[in-house]
């Protein structure tokens, strides 16, 4: 019989097992670094992504708003606002009382502040006028559109009486007048309390008529912020009292409603007055905070439109005296006296948006700062009026 073979019962030297599991380390410990890069890779293109629809969308709606801007304001001009109290009206704030950080605005000054008139234009800079954001050595941009609005049909009502230039009576005539535009898909007006529609204290109303006797006419117009609206079934008492949050309700001043008096002709219309601004919010995970732009509408609260906004910088295209076109005006020609209804063209030089997070998540960044994105786009002001420098050539 022969002899077993030793050979045959023999298991892996030590070197052996050394090496396969050297081997076995080296290729478990590339697949998980090939699975981390993976992981990061992936944060990194979703904070991208994040980045990219957020700022798309705050720059569709801030260039919406600027589309419109002096959309339904009298074309070439501004408007006139109370005046001569030494109450000066104001943009920016809630009923609350609620303003930008840096505080309420004023409105730009015809023929400059302090001894010119408040007024509204279609477009107004707030050039410097912002915060600083955290992280940032530039101080942030304010703009402020004004535009009428298109959904309540308040050109429709009549205007009845102008009581002490603090309430107003609307009724629904019948039948509707010449200047009523209803919205598609209506035969009669929105009852002025409806509640996703109507009036609320805050709004702002433009009132347009007609003073004086034939032949010697003028058509004046005046804004008031609504504090109260009261009625129903077509027929509405709504008060501009004095005293309101945006102090455009001034009985008695140059450029206020008591300027309307009995039998005056007069058309109403609500506009919007949209700023936008930066605000830093409280973080509950940093002491920083998280800035904010944000979007005030007249006299009503202020919504965010998306966090991590960091910078915004705008300027305006505009023409001088001589009719000379005048680029990149960081605040569209107001501080050397230059009409802001004059403004042809208005640049986003700077909308910013950081990621979330920093780069510290991701073993992929060399350092751990925040991602970002900046934006730069300009706008015609369509709706507002210029000046034409090839007139006489």
């Amino acid at each position: 019989m022969g002899k077993a073979s030793t050979a045959s019962r023999r298991g892996f030297t030590f070197i052996e097992l050394m090496v396969s599991l050297a081997l076995g380390m080296l290729v478990v410990g590339m697949a998980v670094k090939l699975f981390s890069q993976g992981v990061d890779a992936t944060w990194v293109v979703s904070q991208r992504a994040e980045m990219q629809q957020d700022l798309r969308a705050v720059e569709n709606l801030l260039t919406k708003d600027i589309s419109l801007a002096g959309a339904g304001l009298p074309v070439g001009q501004g408007v006139a606002l109370a005046s001569g109290t030494g109450v000066s009206p104001i943009y920016g704030c809630d009923q609350a009382g609620n303003c930008p950080p840096n505080g309420a605005v004023n409105y730009p000054c015809a023929g400059g502040c302090p001894a010119g008139i408040p007024t509204l234009y279609g477009v107004m800079p707030g050039y410097q006028l912002g915060i600083i954001p955290p992280g940032s050595a530039t101080t942030s941009d304010l703009i402020t559109m004004s535009y009428s609005d298109v959904v309540l049909a308040l050109n429709c009502y009549n205007v009845q009486t102008i009581a002490a230039g603090t309430v107003v009576t609307f009724k629904v005539p019948n039948p509707l007048p010449s200047t009523c535009v209803l919205p598609a898909g209506l035969n009669a007006p929105q009852e002025l309390n409806d509640p996703v529609v109507g009036l609320t204290p805050g709004d702002l109303i433009l009132f347009q008529g007609t003073l004086g006797v034939a032949p010697n006419t003028n058509t004046f117009y005046a804004v008031g912020e609504v504090t109260a609206v009261a009625g129903g079934a077509g027929n509405y008492t709504v008060t501009f009292a004095a005293n309101d949050d945006l102090r455009m309700n001034q009985p008695g001043a140059a450029n206020d409603l008591s300027a309307y008096t009995a039998g005056t002709s007069v058309v109403a219309n609500r506009i919007y007055v949209v700023t936008y601004y930066l605000r830093v919010q409280p973080d509950p995970l940093g002491a920083t905070g998280i800035p904010v732009l944000m979007r005030q509408v007249s006299g009503h609260t202020a919504v965010p439109v998306s966090e991590n906004i960091v910078n915004t910088q705008y300027s305006y295209d505009t023409y001088n005296a001589a009719g000379q076109l005048l680029n990149d005006q960081g605040d569209g020609g107001e501080s050397v006296g230059i009409s802001l209804n004059l403004i042809r063209q208005i640049n986003i030089k700077h909308l910013t948006i950081r990621s979330q997070l920093t780069g510290a998540r991701s073993a992929l960044y060399s350092t751990s700062g925040y991602q970002g994105y900046d934006v730069h786009t300009s706008m015609s002001a369509r709706n507002l009026s210029y000046q034409n420098r090839y007139a006489g050539n």
